[in-house]
């Protein structure tokens, strides 16, 4: 009969724990790829791992591994705590001692987080743990208690071998976000920066690891959403002068970024590593001054800033979603923050918008100048004026919602139409010019 020999964590002699591959998706979690090696003998073995982060989805868990029958796997996650252990105490005879009080032997009847109940010989008496000094009992140290989960194997083997191979599961308490800093040299050119930030909320650390990440929303069967613990408790970034650090390909319908070399990625921190950059990057700047209907309002029309993800831009890149930070720059004050937005997901070949806030400068006043309801129409009379007061051109869009069945007329500016229920007004106003646009649009209905 063959012998069953059992290899205890302590004979990991050549487990490469410090060398995973962690691939990190966007909702929260990540693949994990653990290299793992072992020597076993002829016959039956029993193995077991421990190095697990908090998080781990226990039914992905797999041995990629040859040259070795994998019998059964097992994951045990009976982890020891406090209520967990006296509640398999029920009927025994343990020890309270209340705060300021005297200790009470008693059997214990009912334990939970908030209270404990015990069988006295005056009585039945129920505490409240927070006014609890502690409680115990005897233990047997023979039968050690759990403080991590751990998976185990049983494996068979026709020789004595050495066997190597990985550890592959999925986990929550990893994420990745993109951020972006775009640095506005002219009201035509900046400089683009994008910057990958990626967080390790669990409690287990990652030396020499290889990163991937993943750009697109997967299917998954459950719709909860990770929420970290709590936020990274260091932030360190890679200053480095490449325009592209890390390389992008294609998985299946998402892209997958590679950082390139291996990264440190510690329990509960955050690293920032670059992913473009800079890219000098061109755009259009409008002020826009958006209103629907029978509204009336005076403001500062937004900024928008629209760039192409084409080569001859400065990009012909897969731009993942982030968001973008904008700065202007100024030879003799350096760089100021002017305005933050998310961006979505920018393929090659098409356009993103991005609004940094208000125009100080550039204000727009829309007035309803006459309104005429009858039973089975309705028209109205538009003034918009707009006036600059930079000392420099600016242009401006004028988007304006009108739903139903509608006609415009007697307008003063020609009129480009978006869609079924928007028109647009595209003009140019000179340094410290004013302007006023005029239109009427007329519904009718049956």
């Amino acid at each position: 009969m063959k012998l069953l020999y059992i290899i205890i964590l302590s004979a990991f002699l050549f487990c490469q724990s410090d060398d995973a591959t962690l691939t990190i998706y966007k909702d929260g979690t990540a693949l994990i790829k653990q290299p793992v090696g072992w020597s076993i003998p002829s016959g039956l073995s029993y193995i077991t791992w421990n190095s697990l982060p908090s998080g781990i989805d226990k039914e992905t868990p797999f041995l990629n591994i040859n040259g070795v029958d994998i019998l059964s796997q097992r994951f045990n996650s009976n982890i020891f705590t406090g209520t967990g252990f006296f509640s398999d105490l029920k009927g025994e005879l343990i020890q309270v001692k209340p705060k300021n009080g005297k200790l009470i032997k008693g059997v214990l009847l009912e334990i939970s987080a908030g209270f404990i109940t015990v069988k006295h010989s005056s009585g039945i008496i129920t505490f409240n743990r927070n006014e609890l000094e502690y409680l115990g009992s005897k233990y047997d140290e023979v039968d050690l208690p759990t403080f991590e989960p751990f998976l185990s194997w049983d494996l068979k083997s026709k020789s004595a071998k050495n066997i190597e191979g990985e550890l592959v599961y999925k986990s929550n308490n990893f994420s990745w976000a993109t951020v972006y800093r775009l640095i506005m040299k002219n009201e035509e050119k900046g400089g683009l920066i994008a910057e990958a930030v990626i967080s390790n909320t669990s409690d287990m650390g990652f030396e020499s690891s290889k990163i991937q990440l993943v750009e697109g929303n997967l299917n998954k069967l459950r719709s909860k959403r990770n929420t970290p613990e709590r936020s990274g408790r260091s932030f360190s970034a890679l200053q480095l002068d490449a325009s592209k650090l890390m390389e992008s390909e294609e998985l299946g319908d998402y892209h997958i970024y590679s950082l390139n070399g291996t990264h440190d990625l510690g329990a509960k921190e955050n690293i920032t590593v670059r992913m473009y950059g800079p890219l000098d990057v061109g755009y259009s700047k409008k002020y826009v001054f958006e209103n629907t209907e029978r509204r009336q309002k005076e403001e500062p029309l937004e900024v928008q800033l629209t760039m192409e993800n084409i080569e001859s831009n400065g990009l012909g890149i897969s731009l993942p979603a982030g968001k973008v930070e904008m700065y202007s720059f100024k030879p003799g004050t350096g760089l100021e923050y002017i305005g933050a937005d998310n961006m979505g997901q920018v393929p090659k070949g098409q356009f993103t918008t991005l609004t940094s806030g208000r125009a100080f400068d550039v204000l727009g006043n829309r007035k309803v100048l006459n309104y005429d309801r009858q039973r089975k129409s309705e028209e109205a009379v538009i003034e918009i004026r707009v006036t600059n007061g930079r000392n420099e051109e600016v242009d401006v869009l004028l988007i304006e919602h009108i739903n139903g069945d509608w006609v415009i007329k007697d307008e003063s500016l020609n009129y480009q139409k978006k869609d079924a229920s928007t028109i647009q007004f595209p003009l140019s106003l000179n340094a410290g010019e004013t302007r006023s646009i005029y239109y009427t649009y007329r519904k009718e209905w049956k």
